[in-house]
């Protein structure tokens, strides 16, 4: 039975608790109507301005949450988390100089704030300034040790700049931390690839699949690892699972040309890689096919040739 809760129309304390319950039960219009008429009463209610910008933004309202949060600033210069609120709601229009200033703010007023270490590790990551986002990562962790996220995106960057011991570290603590952690488990194998530890790589992407069954990529990594390991049946499964995962994986369909070609089933080769061609579009498996190793002697063939350099279709 529902209850109607009566509110003085001049209690915005009640009128933002009322928001703040709205807010928790999902219903965020009703929560944003509830907060504005606590700022009518009170029009310096910083709490209210925020808490308005955040439930805007989760409703796609960019622009009017914005608003909020310079609001809010405005009222309290020294909010940290109004900047921080701000500095997401940049980053999530890609506005990534905007918000570096706006959690460096966040930062200046409460240097302990980890999340905005973090965050300001994420928006200096997507400018490409990557050891200005390690820098920041590192202070996020070094704050809050157990911030798991923060180990595996320092580790995603280490792996980018091929500094493949230090990113095996970090993915290992991301696993430490949160053992089902099944991204963390997948990079821990590509990383173990490029240190042959093979044995190793093929155990985590099976420890990501057991996580997550439906784990297209680390069905296809687990495929790679045992075709170069020349268990081209297994291999050829795995691949067919990532398929039936996602239909359109074209790079599944090229690794089963290789292990095809390697068996010298050269009509089942051609027919996988003609697959990889159509489907990955933003792919040139026509050139990487032309120098890969694995089609061995398969090159020779005329059909092969055809496709690879696009006058024939198989």
């Amino acid at each position: 039975m529902n209850r109607q809760v009566l509110i003085s129309p001049n209690d915005y304390q009640g009128w933002y608790n009322m928001g703040v319950n709205l807010s928790k039960l999902g219903k965020y219009q009703q929560a944003i109507t509830a907060f504005e008429r606590a700022i009518k009463i009170k029009p310096d209610y910083l709490e209210a301005w925020n808490n308005r910008g955040n439930l805007l933004k989760m409703l796609g309202k960019l622009h009017l949450a914005l608003n909020n949060f310079n609001l809010a600033i405005n009222l309290e210069p020294n909010h940290h988390l109004c900047w921080y609120n701000r500095g997401n709601l940049l980053n999530d229009l890609g506005q990534c100089r905007q918000a570096i200033s706006s959690f460096e703010k966040a930062i200046e007023i409460q240097p302990n704030f980890y999340q905005a270490w973090y965050n300001l590790g994420n928006a200096w990551n997507s400018l490409g300034h990557y050891q200005k986002a390690l820098e920041n990562y590192e202070q996020a962790i070094e704050i809050k040790p157990d911030l798991y996220q923060g180990w595996h995106s320092q580790g995603r960057v280490l792996f980018d700049l091929g500094r493949y011991q230090e990113a095996l570290k970090s993915f290992e603590e991301v696993i430490k931390l949160k053992p089902n952690h099944y991204l963390a488990w997948n990079f821990r194998g590509r990383t173990l690839f490029y240190l042959g530890n093979t044995e190793e790589e093929i155990i985590s992407y099976q420890k990501a699949i057991g996580i997550k069954i439906d784990y297209q990529e680390a069905w296809n990594n687990l495929g790679q690892a045992l075709l170069n390991l020349g268990d081209w049946y297994e291999a050829i499964a795995c691949f067919d699972q990532a398929i039936k995962i996602k239909s359109n994986c074209s790079l599944a369909y090229y690794n089963k040309a290789r292990c095809y070609a390697l068996q010298d089933k050269v009509y089942l080769a051609i027919e996988n890689l003609e697959e990889a061609i159509n489907l990955g579009v933003d792919q040139d498996y026509r050139e990487m096919a032309k120098h890969d190793t694995y089609f061995g002697d398969i090159r020779f063939n005329d059909k092969f040739q055809d496709l690879i350099n696009g006058n024939f279709m198989y």
